[in-house]
């Protein structure tokens, strides 16, 4: 039998919510998870998903949407979608129009976590590749010139001025910018911690090392943007890279979409949601330094992240003595031999965390922890939160029962 709260949702007028988005791109299919978990199961949203191309208005204009939730970076599509009359919700942080509504990502924040990952990992070469074009592109390398200038460090950048896209509409082939890019990142001195601009970027530069004798991470260490799983998997060796919380903007997104149908008409501005943290993958698990003792350090504590490993089995992997060992350390990478260990821990502690549910009793041991008390002392002294708000700041939005609708 249906029960009361059945026919209170049943008696909802129905609403078109238009959305114009691209469900081929990882953030893409992220807005629209975000979205629809705020609509489900309180508010009878129904969707029309069109690409973010000019067709895309004809097709709204004739299904009468109530709303309308794009991610759209040209200015002229914008415009279009806006003079359709209803409340607009743009998702896309390349364009900064006065008056629209919008939720995405902090660009700046994103280039500063790049910038503060390389850095702890001993980097004193920085580097970004990015797209003249795209102002969240511009944006990023905003943030990571900034944070390395105030920690001493003066990044190399290279950003294209010939084409609004580094990567052609086919796929991965070579734009007309490809030999510039190859003879910018020969140039670097090496080691380098590189930035690209968003993943597929990150794969192009990573074929260019490839082609050119430059190893990956060892001489180059890439980080992408977007944590775009199919792409950094799929990439040898696999890539380290940005995570954004696209389904929280998209459930942000919704929500203040939500509140225009109800009436709401306060200027709001923009809405900026922080990244979630690097995923790190083998692109740049080497960390930088000049002491080929050091290196081989960092190397071995690093393939034994998930282990209980202490200084003295670093010591005996290095065939050095320890006061030599320890010595090198401080001068190269300016921290201690036992720091850089709980350092590789934490990281994997901070991977488990994100992709799964295990327990903290579970992660602990798998992270190189004794137990789960000291994994919560040291993840909360190197990240500066709890592993459980690390947890909660990653995890995807649920949709508030209380929320009006």
């Amino acid at each position: 039998m249906p029960s009361t709260r059945d026919h209170a949702d049943a008696a909802l007028p129905a609403r078109r919510i238009g959305l114009v988005m691209s469900p081929a791109e990882a953030h893409g299919r992220g807005l629209f998870q975000g979205i629809s978990r705020y609509a489900r199961p309180l508010r009878p949203w129904l969707f029309h998903l069109s690409l973010p191309h000019t067709k895309a208005v004809a097709r709204l204009r004739a299904w009468g949407p109530a709303g309308i939730i794009a991610s759209v970076f040209d200015g002229a599509l914008e415009r279009r979608l806006r003079d359709l009359g209803v409340p607009f919700v743009n998702c896309s942080s390349d364009l900064d129009s006065p008056g629209v509504d919008r939720v995405c990502l902090d660009n700046e924040a994103v280039g500063a976590t790049a910038a503060r990952y390389f850095l702890e990992r001993g980097y004193t070469g920085l580097a970004y590749c990015g797209e003249s074009a795209r102002l969240s592109s511009q944006m990023r390398a905003l943030g990571f010139s900034r944070f390395a200038r105030e920690a001493g460090v003066a990044p190399a950048e290279y950003s294209d001025t010939r084409s609004p896209r580094l990567l052609d509409a086919a796929g991965w082939r070579w734009s007309t910018g490809s030999g510039a890019i190859r003879r910018w990142i020969v140039g670097l001195p090496k080691p380098v911690g590189l930035l690209a601009a968003h993943d597929p970027l990150a794969m192009l530069l990573c074929e260019v090392c490839r082609e050119t004798g430059i190893r990956v991470p060892d001489d180059v260490a890439l980080l992408g943007v977007d944590d775009d799983t199919m792409l950094c998997e799929m990439m040898y060796p696999a890539l380290s890279s940005i995570r954004v919380p696209s389904v929280r903007i998209g459930f942000e997104a919704a929500r203040l979409l939500d509140t225009r149908l109800r009436g709401d008409d306060r200027p709001d501005g923009i809405h900026l949601l922080s990244p979630l943290g690097v995923m790190t993958r083998q692109s740049t698990e080497f960390r930088a330094s000049d002491d080929p003792w050091v290196n081989r350090a960092l190397v071995f504590i690093r393939q034994h992240a998930d282990e209980p490993i202490q200084v003295s089995d670093v010591v005996a992997a290095t065939g050095v003595s320890r006061r030599n060992l320890e010595t090198r350390f401080r001068r190269s990478m300016g921290d201690t031999l036992y720091r850089q260990i709980q350092r590789a821990h934490v990281d994997r502690a901070a991977v488990l965390l994100q992709v799964g549910d295990q327990s903290l009793e579970r992660i602990a041991p798998a992270s190189g922890f004794n137990s789960r008390e000291v994994l919560s002392r040291v993840f909360r002294e190197i990240m500066g939160v709890s592993p459980g708000q690390f947890r909660e700041r990653c995890r995807p939005p649920r949709a508030d029962a209380t929320a009006p609708r």
